[in-house]
């Protein structure tokens, strides 16, 4: 019997008559072309991969130029998630039929599968078909390249093209959790467990997206259920650490957080998180050498390179040391009264910070230099702000508080007084952070709340440059674009008698001023407050405000006219 007749039965659907000639041909001609092509074909339709992947590899081995014999060893090898030879293969399919869309789209998948998303969307970006599969994979590598918004694009077209796909669902669901829109997340995981309820990648979207939006305790319910699936994944494990945290439970939350590194080590946003969690239980010992982990998260601004090593307590006499201004504005002025202790060690004292703020920082004792965060300078050793608890050894139970240690410029306080309305009182208020952070949306009052606050009979003084038509209609003075930097601030701030604000920079410059600053906090505060106190041992004059449940504005407000009451 010959090769045609083989043929002939696998074409009327005798696979197994054909399969049984070709056996007999390969055994008389084990390098017949076409009879392992064949015989690779019949067994990849019934299932047996690798039996497949073995005979196209003998096929393609005796006849490298047949593009037939090429794209169905990719393929096989894709079918097997033998990602790293299926990329190798669809080369050579390439190499044969350059610009061939199924070959791109098999070895983009396998690229992607790999974690090689940036050469991945190289490949996928060369392809034309539109298929639900290509946008998936796009959308998930641009996911992995935090290019959020081309990632919804990419998920919601493959949303389109396959509505109950639900592979499609989760990627457009981690999208919108990723652009912070979780109530719109939360419904495509759940569509996507509504096709598929064993999904337990949706079930870990559909908890972070219930954290994202308040449902604390489903969230933790979910977090459970997760887990109870997949024990062995450590981002399951910090995903219910971070529910935990978002409860403030902290002890849980340092539990759950230490299991995931356990298995997943490397991971710089636990490791993070972790240093959050045991630092708002106040336990510095463990916390500050967790929290030298914090440029390790993709949230965390990191300081501007530099060439001198990080000092770790050599003798700093006759030394010069630059202390790199790092995260958030609050995190400068917070951690700045640092500076002179550093000093009084005998170092010379090069002081990095922002434009905005050096002006300010003029007034900080034990500074010999101040450089913008873009100017390169040369030092013995350097150090992050933030580090320097961990060098300096602060504990939670004696944190150096010499207030004040910013100053404002006498001559511009009295310009300020000047232009202040008359009143027995004077108050400056901070409502919102930059709206483009997730993290100072959640801090930052609703309008609702807004509206509440200046209703109170006082004379309030806005001290954010963005101006506010509910605070034009009550009168309150707003100086805008007035207030040029820090130090303008420092002065508007010094002309009060007391600042009520948000977590922002503008609450650490008023307590680092030492003015009475009262701070309204989210449920879940950041760690420098730590939990449930109503004080806090960085700024002595100051007084917190706490929700008494997520998103409960309306009664910190209640309480802080209560207290204007007083």
């Amino acid at each position: 019997m010959s090769f045609a007749d083989a043929a002939t039965r696998f074409q009327r659907g005798d696979s197994a008559g054909a399969e049984s000639l070709l056996r007999d041909l390969l055994a008389r001609e084990p390098n017949h072309v076409d009879a392992l092509h064949l015989s690779a074909v019949i067994r990849h339709r019934r299932g047996d991969l690798s039996g497949a992947a073995d005979l196209f590899e003998a096929a393609f081995k005796l006849a490298p130029q047949d593009v037939a014999i090429a794209f169905n060893r990719a393929a096989v090898l894709a079918a097997l998630k033998r990602h790293q030879d299926c990329a190798a293969a669809a080369t050579d399919v390439l190499r044969l039929r350059p610009g061939d869309q199924e070959a791109l789209l098999l070895q983009g998948v396998s690229l992607s599968a790999l974690g090689e998303h940036a050469r991945a969307l190289e490949v996928l970006d060369g392809v034309t078909l539109d298929r639900a599969a290509l946008h998936t994979h796009r959308a998930t590598g641009l996911l992995a390249l935090q290019r959020n918004e081309e990632a919804l694009q990419a998920s919601h077209r493959a949303v389109s093209l396959a509505p109950s796909d639900p592979d499609a669902r989760y990627l457009r669901g981690s999208a919108l959790l990723a652009l912070d829109r979780g109530a719109e997340a939360l419904s495509d995981f759940e569509t996507a467990l509504a096709v598929a309820p064993g999904n337990v990648a949706a079930r870990a979207g559909r908890a972070s997206a219930l954290c994202a939006v308040k449902r604390l305790e489903e969230a933790l319910g979910e977090a459970d259920a997760v887990l109870a699936a997949a024990p062995e994944r450590g981002d399951y494990h910090a995903l219910r650490g971070v529910v935990l945290s978002a409860l403030n439970r902290e002890e849980g939350a340092v539990a759950a957080f230490k299991r995931s590194l356990a298995l997943r080590p490397d991971d710089g946003e636990t490791q993070f998180a972790l240093a959050d969690a045991l630092l708002a239980q106040g336990d510095f010992e463990s916390g500050l050498p967790a929290y030298e982990a914090r440029f390790l998260s993709r949230t965390t601004r990191a300081p501007p390179p530099c060439d001198a090593p990080l000092w770790a307590g050599e003798d700093l006499r006759g030394k010069t040391l630059l202390l790199q201004g790092e995260q958030g504005f609050g995190d400068l002025f917070q951690f700045c009264r640092f500076a002179p202790m550093l000093a009084a060690r005998g170092a010379r004292i090069i002081f990095q910070g922002r434009p905005q703020t050096l002006r300010l920082l003029r007034s900080l004792a034990g500074v010999d230099q101040l450089v913008s965060a873009d100017e390169a300078h040369p030092a013995d050793f350097r150090l992050p702000l933030a580090s320097a608890m961990f060098a300096l050894g602060v504990r939670a139970d004696a944190i150096p508080a010499p207030i004040p240690y910013l100053i404002a410029d006498p001559e511009r306080v009295a310009h300020w007084r000047a232009r202040l309305n008359p009143a027995k009182r004077r108050i400056g208020i901070v409502w919102s952070g930059s709206r483009l952070q997730s993290r100072q949306r959640l801090r930052s009052l609703d309008e609702a709340a807004l509206a509440q606050l200046i209703d109170a009979d006082e004379s309030f003084v806005s001290l954010q440059v963005e101006a506010h038509p509910a605070l034009a209609a009550r009168g309150v003075q707003q100086f805008g674009d007035e207030i040029l930097d820090f130090a303008e601030t420092a002065a508007l701030i010094e002309a009060l008698d007391l600042v009520i604000s948000i977590d922002t920079g503008v609450a650490h410059l008023a307590g680092a001023l030492g003015k009475p600053v009262w701070i309204m906090l989210p449920f879940r505060a950041d760690w420098r407050w730590q939990r449930e106190r109503s004080d806090t041992p960085w700024y002595p004059q100051a007084r917190l405000f706490r929700q008494s449940k997520p998103g409960d504005w309306a009664g910190v407000v209640a309480r802080v006219r209560a207290a204007l009451q007083e």
